[in-house]
């Protein structure tokens, strides 16, 4: 399981903000058929326990309604950080036959100057002042309002999920995914393990 537990150095990353994941690119084995997943260890790559038990809940979730058998790490070796001597030892004598692995590939920090704003707003007649408001006429105002200059900074997240046959420990199918703007970590494993389904032949 070398290959396997060498993402297990990775972490996975997530921020607050509206998100959309997308599958970037992926590729899969010829020799590997989505119908011989039944029964699967599902593993999240990360050192913070509250965002490890959330997402691999959620895969775990998403896999369970097209049928395929699940199970989340945290159930079957522990709380702590997934180890290679605690993920080998529990694949010995498991009954799964393929393992999905899910790891930080990378994060893409997006800056974009938004440059100063100046408008004028004609507020009309009866809107100018608080008396005007009650039907005096004191004629119409103009309001200057100035947005100043800032940075917008935008924290996209990529992800690298790979699923290893478990006889063989060969690499099955491999695809990274990009989420802009990273949400909830239930929303994005939601997500990405149903692109993951969806591009598996």
């Amino acid at each position: 399981m070398l290959r396997i537990v060498a993402l297990l150095a990775c972490s996975l990353l997530f921020t607050s903000a509206c998100s959309t994941t997308k599958l970037v690119d992926h590729w899969q084995s010829p020799e590997f058929k989505a119908s011989t997943m039944q029964d699967v260890l599902v593993v999240a790559v990360a050192s913070n326990t509250t965002n490890r038990f959330l997402f691999e809940t959620s895969f775990v979730e998403a896999l369970t309604q097209r049928g395929i058998s699940c199970t989340a790490s945290y159930t079957a070796i522990g709380d702590a950080l997934p180890t290679k001597e605690s993920v080998e030892t529990y694949l010995k004598k498991s009954h799964h036959d393929h393992i999905v692995v899910v790891g930080l590939g990378g994060v893409d920090i997006e800056t974009d100057y938004v440059p100063e704003s100046v408008r004028t707003y004609y507020t009309g007649p009866y809107y100018g002042t608080w008396g005007s408001y009650w039907g005096g006429y004191w004629g119409g105002n103009t309001v200057t309002m100035t947005r100043e200059a800032y940075v917008d900074t935008q924290t996209n997240v990529i992800l690298t999920t790979s699923i290893y046959n478990k006889q063989n420990e060969e690499l099955q199918w491999t695809g990274r995914s990009k989420t802009f703007e990273a949400t909830s970590v239930s929303h994005i494993a939601n997500e990405l393990a149903k692109q993951m389904l969806r591009n598996l032949k």
